[in-house]
């Protein structure tokens, strides 16, 4: 069986370029890493993950800590995360806290105590306290000082739900999201800027009044049967953006049950990417998020901690997708 100085000699390249290459650390031009990667394929040399995480100090494990993977959006993430880490050389270890913060508290414990190398946090609980800045840490939709956050560009989100609306002849409109990221949020996250972006420009168009509901968080299956009365309780709302596509399904159900109809009486655009609730008979119309592209930049900040490279925040491009329901 080949070894790292059989691969070494075959390339003919030192041992120290071999093993940078093996353990994504440090720089090697991208000529010579596809020479060696085409050597190490070709001598079928399979390095020793116990010594290669024993020599590094590192183990190549990224916990990705998730609320619950029954939100249709978070479940594709997560696929599209394990997928680019896979492709860096990393296994990634799912924790779904059930947004339970002593959950998460225990799941940053493990990275303290070195069971994993790096931790994704999405969360809505306030574990600011509970983080050591002097671990790699990357956050998604939400900012804590001092770490890199990777967030879909929620305010233009909000911004284009609203000239859609516009475009497609509302005139009353009404947001609905929960209240983590309403006025009486506790924990303020990048998701509040679609609330933002949405309200602003209405009034940047001459829409002020917009009726805002929020509903109590952690509803991603079902909305309280008091939120769907409110919202049925404004007959004149002819424009409605939901805070996500799950949300918006729901509202467009029980719209559709108490004899509306979506869009010919009622539109309504959601947030993630309309490709989940097919099962409506309709396509959401949606802010399209693209889960891939922000897997690709959770990738970039995870691969800059293993460089000794800095990273900074990156926020991903929002696109709106026309359905069947605007």
């Amino acid at each position: 069986m080949a070894n790292i100085k059989d691969v070494a000699k075959k390339a003919g390249v030192g041992i120290a370029t071999v093993s940078r290459v093996i353990n994504h650390s440090g720089y090697v031009k991208k000529e010579t890493r596809e020479k060696i990667e085409r050597v190490i394929r070709e001598c079928g040399y399979v390095p020793n993950e116990i010594a290669r995480s024993m020599t590094a100090q590192k183990n190549l494990i990224v916990a990705f800590m998730i609320p619950n993977t029954t939100h249709r959006f978070f479940g594709e993430l997560l696929y599209h995360v394990e997928m680019e880490l896979d492709h860096r050389g990393y296994k990634t270890m799912v924790c779904s806290s059930s947004e339970q913060i002593e959950k998460e508290i225990s799941y940053i414990d493990m990275l303290k105590k070195n069971r994993v190398d790096s931790l994704i946090l999405l969360t809505n609980n306030d574990i600011e306290p509970y983080l050591d800045r002097r671990f790699p840490l990357v956050s998604f939709d939400r900012r804590f000082k001092g770490i890199p956050c990777v967030t879909s560009d929620n305010y233009q989100g909000g911004v284009l739900a609203a000239r859609h609306l516009i475009e497609s002849g509302c005139r009353h409109m009404m947001f609905v999201g929960d209240d983590a990221q309403g006025g009486k949020a506790e924990v303020i996250t990048e998701v509040n800027k679609r609330r933002e972006g949405f309200f602003d420009e209405l009034k940047r168009q001459g829409y002020p009044d917009v009726v805002n509901i929020e509903y109590p968080l952690g509803n991603y299956i079902a909305l309280p049967e008091s939120v769907h009365r409110r919202i049925e309780s404004y007959a004149e709302v002819d424009g409605i953006f939901a805070i996500s596509d799950s949300v918006a399904a729901e509202v467009i159900k029980n719209i559709e049950r108490r004899g509306r109809l979506v869009p010919e009486d009622v539109k309504v655009v959601g947030y993630d990417g309309g490709t989940s609730f097919l099962n409506l008979g309709k396509r959401i119309t949606s802010i399209d998020q693209p889960p891939k592209e922000i897997a690709s930049a959770i990738g970039e900040v995870i691969q800059g901690y293993y460089d000794n490279r800095k990273t900074g925040d990156r926020i991903v491009p929002v696109k709106l997708v026309k359905g069947d329901t605007t």
